[in-house]
């Protein structure tokens, strides 16, 4: 296409140059045909080389592996590799202001879990601002966070948990994937629900939050379902409880929060797509389009399903409506919690 393009170019300009009683005419042709060349040219050279999901968090969490089974998918659909590429560190924070910061080409997307957006809710000097840096392109999927303990905890339900924490006052931690994250401020809501004092721990992901969890190096974990489950079904942790209002139907068998003495408590996480601002409204259309056909298939339900969650696919206008809603809602919580940025 460049070569003809370029022959073309060099043919009219020769008949420019040969046409000197009418050059106004022909330089108005040779506008008007570059545009018509050019413009259907460059809409369909995306993706002509990789696409990146940054991942603002290390390998291992609930993050990393919707991501990856994503971007297997996506490898087929768009021709082009999608190569997942994590950037663990500040609570999600270094990962999402490279993303911010990235040529908005469409070749770096930012797979992003909703601990990001609340940064801000407990971090000075956060440097990037969602709705500012980003548009949404579509939420991959949604799950409750749980309540889980260690197994050495003499505790089997969230009664039993408030329990020893009011017989243990100030003894208890619990792990959460990052400051200012669902997880830390649903962590800290039943605390307060609960009338019991546990210390939150920040880490710089799941990943690592579990692990220390299943360790015994922390007696709670307040986090994702999805490395959680294993360990639970191992019996190196139990879960207690999941956060969101109805029962969680790939572990039915778990209580609720709101079923558990704690009226009204609904949390959830989800997992999303976004692009840096002034990313085309085609790429964007196109990566929503290829997502949502592969979150409808089979392999990848299951997958999901395996991790513990669900998928979604929602619309870039509805993604955005969702970030803004939770944006809402979880700034009135942290002023209730009486939260601030440190």
């Amino acid at each position: 296409m460049k070569r003809l393009i370029a022959g073309l170019v060099l043919g009219l300009a020769a008949l420019h140059r040969l046409s000197r009683s009418d050059g106004h005419t022909v330089r108005l042709f040779l506008a008007l045909l570059l545009a018509c060349l050019v413009a259907p040219a460059s809409g369909q050279s995306w993706p002509a080389r990789s696409v990146r999901f940054i991942v603002p968090f290390p390998p291992g969490g609930s993050t990393d592996v919707a991501a990856r089974t994503l971007a297997d998918k996506l490898t087929r659909a768009l021709g082009q590799q999608v190569v997942v590429d994590n950037r663990g560190g500040g609570g999600g924070a270094i990962g999402t202001v490279e993303a911010a910061r990235a040529a908005p080409d469409g070749y770096t997307l930012l797979f992003v879990a909703d601990p990001v957006i609340t940064l801000h809710l407990v971090v000075k000097n956060v440097q990037f601002d969602m709705q500012r840096d980003f548009s949404a392109i579509t939420q991959v999927t949604t799950q409750p966070i749980a309540v889980a303990v260690h197994s050495s905890l003499p505790v089997h339900s969230v009664q039993e948990l408030i329990a020893y924490a009011k017989a243990n006052p100030g003894k208890l931690s619990f792990a959460h994937s990052g400051t200012g994250s669902g997880q830390h401020m649903s962590g800290e809501l039943f605390s307060k629900m609960a009338g019991i004092d546990m210390v939150h721990v920040p880490y710089k992901g799941g990943g690592p939050a579990v692990q220390d969890l299943v360790g015994g190096q922390v007696p709670v974990g307040v986090l994702g379902s999805t490395p959680l489950i294993p360990h639970h079904r191992a019996g190196r942790i139990r879960i207690v409880a999941f956060t969101s209002k109805e029962r969680f139907p790939p572990m039915p068998e778990i209580p609720t929060l709101h079923e558990s003495g704690l009226a009204g408590f609904d949390t959830t996480q989800w997992l999303g797509i976004l692009a840096p601002k002034g990313t085309s409204a085609e790429v964007i259309a196109r990566v929503h389009a290829e997502s949502a056909k592969a979150l409808a298939l089979a392999d990848v339900k299951e997958r999901l399903a395996q991790a513990a969650l669900q998928p979604v696919g929602s619309s870039p206008r509805e993604f955005e409506a969702l970030i803004r809603a939770d944006l809402e809602r979880w700034t009135a919580i942290a002023r209730e919690l009486k939260l601030e940025p440190q």
